[in-house]
């Protein structure tokens, strides 16, 4: 019989919601987290005749996987539930940015000149109408047009750096209630070159040049904090690695999960803790983990200790596979007997040249070895830190960030000859 704590409605909608759902319990990432709240602080500076804080943007790097999706969501969350002058969290897609720049503007314009009650509205459900909406929104808080001069910039194509300046003309920091954080997902898509509309706006907002209270945090893949440096937000990068959750914060996660759907644990607590282990503290895996074992604990009606814990763990494992065989890039599994002897090879704290020597070691013109057309060893190496079979860690020396993906990629290809 269920217990009268038992969501059984809330478990089964995070189960159908399948790897895209948000976290049911966030753990974790604290230092991350305090570190960007407290630079959209500093660039908060009501009396003073410029807001903004130089070089001040945030990035939050790591593996497919890692968890960094999440922590954007973590503190979009906050930010709804905080109080006036706590800094609001504009998150956007990459693509969005690139395709539609007008309605960062004004979305951004929203996030730091809306009171309160009108922020959380409109932030918590409406976002996703921000072209239609936004002429009537910030039309009816500022009564001075700016509404037109919102929809005038997608008319004009006007370049982002003078689109800035005018948002800071037309909404000056002293009409801002509170500080905004954008925060730019899937960053290591950003388009190439320091000359885009889009690199543009974002170097504006590192510098701090529209004098705005605004601060920039990116995350994404190994890479991004290079193609942040080459699209011209230099200096003072403050960085994040996001990887695995330590043994303890595997543990707060689980006795969350039970707790948040009132699932009955007690006498299954060993058993609990080693399904939870084969995760191998990788939040996307934990995450998957928790899905199987919620599907279980639908059908004992949120008793753990009548769950099939093998149908679980197969349902995990499964999960597991098909993340791998998704990372596996066709590139990598045209060449799996060269990644295999790579991963074979590959030692903790490897240097970035070492990488290329262990490629260009193990390449050659046999089925398996060949590197793809027009492809070096350099670009490969890239694609293995894109795929999540290799990470560069912030003392710049690499590693594989998930020991499982390295098995399943040594296994993929051992078949062949392995110098």
């Amino acid at each position: 019989m269920a217990t009268s704590l038992f969501d059984r409605d809330g478990l089964k909608d995070f189960v159908a919601a399948g790897e895209g759902a948000p976290p049911p319990v966030f753990v974790g990432r604290k230092k991350a987290i305090e570190d960007i709240e407290a630079a959209a602080r500093r660039a908060w500076k009501p009396g003073a005749a410029s807001h903004g804080e130089p070089k001040a943007t945030r990035i939050l790097y790591g593996a497919p996987g890692a968890g960094k999706s999440s922590i954007l969501a973590e503190l979009e969350s906050w930010s709804l539930e905080a109080s006036a002058r706590v800094p609001r969290v504009l998150a956007v897609s990459s693509e969005r940015l690139v395709s539609d720049l007008p309605s960062v503007f004004t979305a951004m314009s929203a996030a730091g000149a809306m009171k309160s009650d009108e922020w959380f509205k409109w932030a918590g459900g409406m976002r996703r109408e921000w072209t239609r909406r936004a002429g009537r929104v910030l039309e009816r808080l500022f009564a001075v047009g700016f509404a037109g001069f919102s929809l005038g910039l997608a008319r004009s194509g006007a370049e982002p750096q003078d689109n800035l300046f005018a948002l800071a003309s037309a909404t000056p920091a002293s009409k801002w209630i509170a500080p905004v954080i954008v925060a730019v997902d899937e960053a290591q898509n950003l388009p190439a070159g320091k000359s885009t509309p889009t690199t543009l706006f974002l170097q504006l907002i590192h510098n701090a040049s529209s004098e705005l209270p605004l601060t920039l945090v990116l995350t994404g893949l190994g890479d991004t904090r290079h193609l942040a440096q080459e699209i011209g937000l230099t200096r003072a990068l403050n960085l994040h690695e996001v990887g695995c959750l330590a043994a303890a914060e595997v543990e707060d996660l689980v006795r969350g999960f039970c707790k948040r759907f009132g699932i009955q644990a007690y006498g299954c607590e060993d058993q609990l803790a080693d399904f939870a282990a084969d995760g191998e503290g990788w939040p996307r895996h934990l995450h998957c983990a928790m899905q199987a074992l919620g599907e279980e604990a639908l059908a004992t009606d949120g008793d753990l200790n009548s769950i099939g814990w093998s149908r679980a763990a197969k349902r995990a494992a499964e999960s597991r596979l098909r993340f791998y065989r998704a990372q596996q890039s066709e590139e990598m599994k045209a060449c799996e007997r060269l990644v295999a002897a790579v991963m074979r090879d590959l030692r903790d704290g490897t240097s970035w040249s070492d990488i290329v020597g262990l490629i260009e070691e193990h390449a050659d013109d046999e089925p398996g070895y060949r590197l793809p057309e027009s492809t070096t060893s350099e670009m490969f190496r890239r694609r293995l830190v894109r795929q999540g079979a290799l990470h560069e860690g912030a003392d710049g020396r690499f590693r594989s960030p998930i020991p499982s993906f390295r098995s399943f990629l040594f296994e993929e290809g051992k078949q062949g000859r392995m110098n």
